[in-house]
């Protein structure tokens, strides 16, 4: 099959796993995500309408310009490919200068990502963008890639939401399906996971996360879930179906990228 790919490079897109986990997800008329991240998956996916959810505001104010104004955008995220102007003049710009939601701040946005280490997102604890520049001998313009991603933006129903996953998880009704790809967490260390944004998504938030779903289910929707394969997430998750998948690594501490063990879990209706 044919994968389309984002316009952005993600720590954990599922662009590489859309085939294990195409055959996952049922048909419905609605698809939520409370951690749409790159967008993989709504790219690759073909309901009637989408919920797209994030609480990255920048990540939402690029897609929020793709679907409203798709040739600003590209004029403007164009000339910073060509002039390639300093990677940390432009982060430092990003973090201190430049007005959010504006298309400005949208265009350094994609470029900051092209052009960082490993395409990682990751924010300090006050808020600014303090990923490294990456080694690269040739920046990829995704032109092509972000006038798909607009395309598909605009060729249905599509909300945008910049919230927590809760609320948006809380809309859920009958017929519904969610797909939610949360930051993994370990078995050790009480399973946190310090991210890429302030703050911390550990074993707590994760039931958090189970809590809610199972609400939805039981209110008729479908919920699908992926993570890490540890006996932790098998015990919060313990009511889903789990099915194994190998998913190559696309950041390792250690230089380890060998396949690693992941889940896909999936609760339905019939299930609870």
């Amino acid at each position: 099959m044919r994968v389309e790919k984002s316009f952005l490079k993600w720590v954990g897109s599922k662009n590489r796993l859309i085939p294990q986990l195409l055959p996952h997800l049922p048909s419905g008329k609605r698809f939520i995500e409370p951690f749409v991240g790159a967008g993989n998956v709504f790219i690759n996916t073909n309901y009637d309408s989408y919920v797209l959810c994030d609480k990255n505001r920048d990540l939402i104010n690029v897609y929020e310009w793709l679907r409203d104004d798709l040739a600003s955008l590209l004029n403007e995220t164009k000339s910073l490919f060509d002039s390639r102007p300093d990677f940390y003049d432009v982060r430092a710009q990003f973090n201190n200068v430049t007005p959010k939601l504006s298309l400005q701040r949208a265009a350094e946005f994609v470029y900051l990502n092209r052009n960082c280490f490993n395409g990682i997102c990751r924010y300090n604890s006050s808020g600014k963008f303090n990923v490294p520049s990456g080694k690269y001998k040739n920046i990829y313009f995704p032109k092509s890639e972000l006038i798909a991603f607009s395309n598909k933006l605009i060729s249905g129903s599509v909300e945008l939401v910049c919230t927590d996953f809760s609320t948006v998880i809380k809309t859920a009704k009958f017929g519904d399906v969610i797909y939610c790809d949360p930051p993994y967490v370990s078995d050790i260390n009480n399973g946190t996971f310090t991210g890429y944004t302030p703050g911390k998504f550990d074993a707590a938030t994760t039931k958090q996360l189970y809590d809610l779903l199972y609400l939805a289910v039981l209110r008729g929707a479908t919920a699908i879930i992926s993570n890490s394969n540890n006996p932790l997430i098998r015990k919060i998750f313990s009511d889903f179906e789990i099915y194994e998948i190998d998913a190559r690594r696309s950041v390792a501490a250690n230089g380890n990228r060998q396949p690693a063990r992941e889940i896909i879990g999936v609760l339905t209706p019939e299930m609870v």
